[in-house]
């Protein structure tokens, strides 16, 4: 049996990209959705993800936007805004981290997404920061703690051959030593991540690429619909509309149909 979780992150970071994701949830294949909790667009987000349904997880951030809990030693600025990603990337390389204030901030996220009404069915993170100890510890522990039955395996999926052989590529060969799955405990994990060679590069003919090579197992498709943002980064341009595009695709839906693939979400590990 091939069972597939096939998830849209960044919900909450802005209308365009909460519009892409509930049409790639309500018209396409997606099946999960990663919330983030300091998201611009959030209150929004959870009005969209209430009515349809949507099963969400919290996207655990250190890295993107206004921190809840205000300053973070050494993560944020003396506004309380997130130093990004090299700025964490940096912290955690040095040790740096403070693990007690990470654990008040992500309390923080979690329980706004509580708050709002919805019920979390698994924790993920923010370019996967959770893969780094101490935070894989912290990640799980907080599952146990608000009895959230499932964390992301952020491991990819994919052959090395198939990573890029620069930027992307160092990131995903970062994450196959740090990452560990299927560790014996209550918290259930998929057995890997598929997508992470293909961000900002998935289109119908990749998307099909990988629901052709899915081999038996539980496993994620991380992906990133929605729609250009103007005046947004690079990473909120045509590409977003080009992974809609394919999560909606007749094509991709027939592949799933002929090789008798299940699209579950997290509840259903």
């Amino acid at each position: 049996m091939i069972r597939l979780i096939v998830s849209a992150d960044d919900l909450g970071a802005n209308p365009a990209r909460n519009r892409g994701i509930l049409e790639a949830f309500t018209h396409g294949m997606v099946t999960s959705a990663s919330l983030l909790a300091n998201g611009d667009a959030f209150c929004e987000a959870v009005e969209l993800a209430r009515e349809a349904q949507l099963p969400v997880g919290v996207h655990l951030n250190l890295s993107e936007g206004l921190a809840l809990t205000g300053k973070v030693p050494a993560l944020t600025d003396q506004q309380g805004r997130f130093r990004g990603k090299e700025g964490l990337r940096d912290c955690l390389k040095r040790g740096a981290c403070p693990v007690d204030a990470v654990a008040a901030e992500w309390t923080a996220q979690i329980e706004r997404v509580f708050a709002a009404g919805l019920v979390p069915d698994h924790l993920d993170s923010h370019q996967h920061c959770h893969l780094f100890p101490p935070l894989s510890t912290l990640a799980k522990s907080l599952a146990q703690r608000f009895r959230i039955g499932a964390v992301r395996c952020s491991r990819p999926a994919e052959p090395v051959a198939d990573d890029p052989k620069a930027g992307v590529g160092e990131e995903l060969r970062l994450y196959r030593r740090l990452s560990r799955c299927r560790e014996p405990g209550r918290i259930k994990m998929p057995d890997g991540l598929w997508g992470m060679t293909l961000l900002n590069r998935l289109n119908t003919d990749s998307l099909c690429g990988v629901l052709e090579r899915l081999p038996a197992g539980s496993w994620e498709l991380m992906t990133h619909p929605g729609y250009p943002m103007e005046g947004g980064s690079e990473f909120e341009g045509e590409a977003r509309l080009e992974e809609l595009h394919a999560l909606t695709s007749a094509e991709a839906r027939a592949v799933v149909e002929r090789r008798g693939i299940q699209l579950c979400s997290y509840r259903d590990l």
